[in-house]
């Protein structure tokens, strides 16, 4: 048999695709003869689904972060006559103007009564109140008479907090089957002398959303459970804790132990994730802060450890403050292996070694990651001011935030041409000042910040209500090449970086019916600076269309398309005698998806993708490559307390250029996202289990299958043989 050409792999592809989008346009029509009742709408599986469409932007940070925020959301729910605008905006289904929109007939026309009520707010259906529903509850019931919400929200008794406290235990353990390279020999030679498994244990206690208590340990696969005070490692390698009281009279959050910080577009202090471009094309890209809050994840080093206070000094103007100490992983460089001659040396580094870098995935198997834990300490102080504006038009704030820190040892900026600008220094400060309004024509904000070093950045935006279910995002930013934020995460293409960037970004989104969404971005971008292994600036787009299409409450059908195009580094051959010239090229990664999902009654319900991917090199003389997948998945609620959820992937792609992404149900509060290149399938199936109220147990097993390959991984990750096997067990208790 002839081989098969990778154009014409493409063309099959693409017709695949192209026969299952058809399919799934013709499918409501052979459904409506059986229709379930409108009643009944898709079963919900924890926050994993809507994650997966917030989340496709791939630099969107620790997923694992939003997960959280999500799944805390469930299991608090937000009190609708208390939450701000900025809490109300983290709920999926809500948008910032409709945040603002609640917050403001809340004060106009006072508190509700009931949370059927708030679909009287204006744009805020009867489908998006159902999906909101799960995320919302209502406090004491008021009196009729009761004309307005009270100016701060009542301080629950010690007594009412001590009795409603709700503890709750999660103990989870995963861990690879197949045994890789790092994990053989013996215990005192092999290069991870842990175990294979990735513990994590978290305890809780929380009244409401008013009072938090939390601890959270974890161990990654070859770390030890040791004893090591020095590098604060006891028994687990991480260990997070913190007491944190919220919304008690004009305390609006005061933090004991592990925090975050949440202001204005995200330029000075944000939080280590934030979302990005999507098929949210007029949501994702704005942030909204939430100020000083409790943290409880497991990214190891983007978070406070200290004391942080916000108050209310009155009902418009809130005052916060911060003082953090902590320890940060690090390669450090001490006094014997510097070179004491180098003029370029700092002074200050004779004493205490000069850092080369910051460590940021939190591993600590091997002996040089171990000396890397809790290498550099730092000490910071900050805060900020925010006046807040709400009446029956506007809701609005303004405000300025910053922080001065300080490390033990100095950084230094790297030897490489693109590491030239980057931070140095021992001391950093940083400041800005933000804004932001929304009425009901819609929504402007900004937020501009000078950097440690001098150079002053910022974006700014405009959301525009255009009528008749239309709404137009332009988003504008300047990131200088010596602009660098060290605690933010701004919006970009490098979402998060906020450093050599310039761009102009516009979204629409059009909902031409109550079925029917369309949503659309072109971001443009360029790097005056040079990057990583790119000797030259460069330039580049992306653009998005989702199609969404929901004729019933329980079918969803949708097509995505995607295409970016970007320079990035390629050598130049020429000349007599040969010369090889650094140069850029312009190299194109397209996607196209449809995906459909339908409940069949009320405990089944199936989903199907078909995903094609083109990649096309930079230089002309290498090879298109091209891949797709198709997945069907079932989730079948067996009985009441009992669900199993399964799936199976096909997926074929010419290299790692052309790989796919695909989003599963995990374990609660895991965030599973594995990546697929080559020939291969995948399955897993998850089974949960509540056998009693307030107990859930569960269950998931993994398998990657790979036709192409007879190793998975490299180095002390490297797997013997063509699969690759994961397990996991949990166990969340409510006590």
């Amino acid at each position: 048999m002839a081989p098969v050409s990778s154009e014409d792999r493409w063309r099959q592809r693409l017709g695949l695709a192209t026969v299952l989008l058809a399919f799934l346009a013709l499918a409501p029509e052979a459904w409506a003869q059986d229709p379930v009742p409108d009643t009944t709408s898709v079963p919900q599986d924890g926050v994993v689904d809507e994650l997966e469409a917030l989340l496709e932007d791939e630099s969107a940070g620790d997923p694992t972060v939003l997960l959280e925020l999500l799944q805390d959301l469930r299991e608090n729910p937000l009190d609708i006559n208390t939450a701000t605008v900025s809490e109300l905006a983290q709920i999926p289904a809500f948008d910032g103007l409709l945040a603002a929109a609640i917050v403001r007939q809340r004060t106009a026309t006072g508190a509700f009564r009931s949370l059927p009520e708030i679909q009287s707010v204006e744009g805020l259906t009867s489908d998006v109140f159902l999906e909101a529903r799960p995320y919302l509850t209502i406090g004491q019931t008021l009196d009729v008479s009761a004309a307005a919400a009270p100016r701060f929200p009542t301080p629950p008794r010690l007594r009412t907090v001590v009795r409603g406290l709700e503890p709750r235990l999660t103990q989870r353990v995963q861990r690879r089957l197949d045994v890789a390279s790092g994990f053989q020999g013996p215990d005192s030679t092999r290069a991870y002398p842990g175990s294979r498994d990735r513990i994590y244990t978290r305890i809780q206690a929380n009244y409401r959303r008013q009072v938090s208590l939390n601890l959270t340990l974890e161990k990654d696969p070859g770390e030890q459970f040791r004893w090591d005070p020095e590098t604060q490692t006891y028994g687990y390698d991480y260990a997070s804790a913190h007491l944190a009281i919220l919304d008690a009279g004009r305390i609006d959050a005061l933090v004991i132990g592990d925090f975050v910080a949440e202001y204005g577009q995200g330029l000075t202090l944000w939080r280590a994730a934030g979302f990005g471009k999507g098929p949210d094309a007029v949501g994702g890209p704005i942030r909204n802060g939430r100020g000083i809050r409790p943290y409880g994840s497991v990214d190891e080093n983007q978070f406070f450890r200290g004391v942080g206070l916000s108050v209310a000094l009155t009902p418009r103007l809130y005052a916060s403050g911060f003082a953090s100490r902590r320890r940060l992983d690090a390669t450090v460089f001490s006094l014997d292996s510097l070179d004491l001659t180098d003029p370029d040396i700092p002074p200050e580094a004779l004493q205490g070694g000069l850092v080369s870098g910051l460590g940021i995935d939190g591993l600590h198997r091997t002996e040089s990651e171990i000396a890397r834990k809790d290498a550099l300490g730092e000490t910071i102080v900050g805060g900020g001011t925010e006046y807040r504006v709400t009446t029956s038009r506007v809701e609005g704030r303004i405000g300025v935030v910053g922080y001065a820190a300080r490390f033990d040892a100095p950084l230094a900026a790297g030897e490489r041409p693109d590491d030239r600008f980057d931070f140095a220094g021992q001391d950093a400060a940083m400041v800005s000042i933000y804004a932001d309004a929304k009425t009901r024509a819609g929504q402007a904000f900004t937020e501009v910040a000078r950097a440690p070093g001098g150079a002053v950045g910022g974006l700014g935006g405009l959301l525009a209500d255009l009528g008749g279910g239309t709404d137009l995002l332009v988003v504008g930013r300047h990131y200088p090449r010596s602009f660098t934020t060290l605690h933010g995460y701004p919006f970009g293409e490098r979402n998060g970086i906020g450093q050599n960037e310039t761009g102009l970004y516009t979204g629409l989104r059009v909902k031409p019916s109550s079925t029917w969404t369309i949503s659309t971005y072109l971001d443009q971008y360029r790097f005056p600076w040079l990057r990583f292994s790119t000797p030259r600036p460069t330039r580049g787009y992306e653009a998005l269309l989702f199609v969404e299409h929901r004729p019933r409450r329980w079918i969803r059908l949708y097509m995505q398309a995607r295409t970016e195009t970007r320079e990035r580094d390629l050598d130049f051959v020429g000349g007599v005698p040969t010369t090889i010239l650094e140069g850029v090229a312009p190299e194109t990664r397209q996607t196209l998806r449809v995906q459909g999902e339908w409940a069949a009654n009320r405990e089944l319900r199936f989903r199907t993708r078909a995903e094609v991917v083109r990649f096309a090199p930079r230089a002309s003389g290498e090879p298109t490559e091209t891949g797709g997948l198709l997945f069907n998945d079932v989730r079948w609620q067996i009985r009441d307390g009992l669900r199993l959820d399964a799936r199976l992937t096909l997926f074929s792609t010419d290299g790692f250029a052309s790989r796919l992404y695909t989003y599963e149900n995990d374990l609660t509060g895991v965030f599973a996202v594995p990546v697929l290149y080559g020939q291969g399938a995948r399955a897993y199936t998850l089974l949960t289990l509540e056998p009693t109220d307030g107990i859930q147990i569960q269950g998931k097993i993994g398998t990657s299958l790979f036709r192409d390959r007879r190793s998975i991984g490299s180095g002390n990750n490297l797997v013997d043989g063509n699969r690759a096997t994961d397990v996991g067990l949990q166990i969340r208790a409510r006590l």
